[in-house]
């Protein structure tokens, strides 16, 4: 019976090291800067609620795009700063835009990260809002 219990922990503690070796390291913190580029054009701007998250190596969690003054005016660039995990070079930026705001034409997303500048294009009109389920994905140029 001892040889049997002895068996079973050997078998467990060899799992659980299986287990913690396969687990990802934790990403050490980084500086990233983000700008949006509303567009020159009149009534471009908009006072919704606006989320983003990057997608590199790593998925960024969602976080508000706010500095507590007016943003997303026609022919500003807003600038935000955030640290988060490393995420590796960023490929595209997950915008959701909240129901309840204005229409909004977005000219670009800039995103410098410890990988380098990555532009992220749209030039266009948002007519509808994007939720976080379904969000508007601007794809790296």
């Amino acid at each position: 019976m001892k040889l049997a219990a002895r068996a079973v922990v050997g078998i467990a503690a060899a799992a659980l090291a299986t287990t913690v070796a396969a687990a990802p390291a934790q990403a050490a913190p980084a500086p990233y800067d983000i700008w949006v580029v509303t567009c020159d054009v009149e009534d471009g701007g908009t006072d919704a609620r606006v989320e983003a998250r990057l997608r590199g190596d790593i998925t960024s969690p969602w976080f508000v795009l706010d500095h507590m003054s007016e943003e997303f005016l026609p022919g500003a660039t807003d600038d935000f700063h955030f640290v988060m995990p490393d995420l590796g070079p960023i490929r595209s930026v997950d915008i959701a835009i909240d129901p309840q705001g204005d229409h909004w034409c977005i000219e670009k997303v800039i995103v410098r990260g410890p990988d380098g500048v990555t532009v992220h294009p749209y030039n266009n009109w948002v007519f509808r809002p994007f939720r976080k389920v379904a969000p508007l994905r601007l794809g790296a140029v």
